[in-house]
């Protein structure tokens, strides 16, 4: 992992721990979609394109039961950094899907910080083609990584749990019965103007510099809306800004509440809601 990556992770911790956590999850919001009743499944599949195959293979090849995929839930194909977090923040624990042999890719990251935004309370590894890696050691290795990569974002990687290869999937599915669903919010009064603090992605990790007027998608609470920057002026990318944001319509908002911002359906920013109105 490199060092400029862990510099950005880590202001970007801090830029999250600048305002009031809201830990019971009271003052998030939510889209009328979520407001309906819990989903069936607990656990999101994240991390890289072959987490779309991971349990359909499963249950062709007999190791998992039939019907294992309903306890499970994939963002839509080609999804944008929002529909990832609409499916998240429903999901009570995310399973990040890595091969050992490759490791973590950019969307590993991607999804870490869409995660984590969403408030998903624990992040997990899956190592897939665990089989075929004869070299325990890199799986060893991969394994550290994936611990650090998560403890830089305060999701606990040094107690996530590793599931690998087909026990692993075996011990998964045990664990997602487990798991209780998880509470969903009610939305709060709308507004338009949001006033908040943003670490802006570093252009290695595909952000860029923005300025006043630029034009965004803002994802929170599972609402997904338009609005452009207001201040400050410019913000160059692997900034941690104070920053204004205004909405083509209401949304519900709250002090504490995190967000992200994207464009073209590929995240570039995640902030904390300051105040809004």
């Amino acid at each position: 992992m490199s060092k400029p990556f862990v510099l950005h992770a880590a202001l970007l911790t801090l830029l999250l721990a600048a305002c009031r956590p809201d830990a019971t999850g009271s003052g998030t919001a939510v889209a009328a979609s979520s407001q309906a009743q819990p989903p069936s499944w607990r656990v999101v599949l994240l991390g890289d394109e072959s987490r779309k195959n991971v349990l359909r293979e499963c249950v062709a090849r007999n190791v998992c039961p039939a019907g294992s995929e309903t306890a499970f839930a994939l963002p839509p194909e080609q999804a944008t950094a929002a529909q990832t977090a609409d499916t998240a923040q429903q999901a009570a624990l995310g399973v990040l899907v890595v091969d050992p042999a490759i490791g973590p890719l950019p969307v590993t990251r991607e999804h870490i910080v869409v995660a984590r935004q969403a408030r998903v309370p624990k992040l997990a590894v899956l190592f897939t083609q665990s089989d075929a890696l004869d070299d325990k050691d890199l799986l060893e290795l991969e394994t550290m990584e994936m611990r650090d990569l998560l403890e830089t974002y305060e999701m606990d990687g040094d107690h996530a749990r590793i599931y690998v290869g087909d026990q692993g999937l075996r011990q998964l599915l045990a664990d997602a019965a487990a798991l209780l669903p998880r509470p969903q919010s009610s939305a709060l009064a709308d507004s338009r103007r949001l006033h908040g603090y943003i670490y802006n992605l570093s252009r290695a990790e595909g952000g860029h510099a923005l300025s006043a007027g630029d034009s965004m998608d803002i994802w929170i609470g599972g609402q997904t809306v338009r609005c452009r920057l207001v201040s400050p002026q410019a913000v160059a990318d692997g900034e941690t800004p104070e920053v204004r944001l205004e909405t083509e319509r209401p949304l519900a908002a709250s002090a504490g509440q995190r967000f992200l911002l994207q464009q073209n359906g590929r995240l570039i920013a995640a902030g904390v809601v300051e105040d809004a109105e």
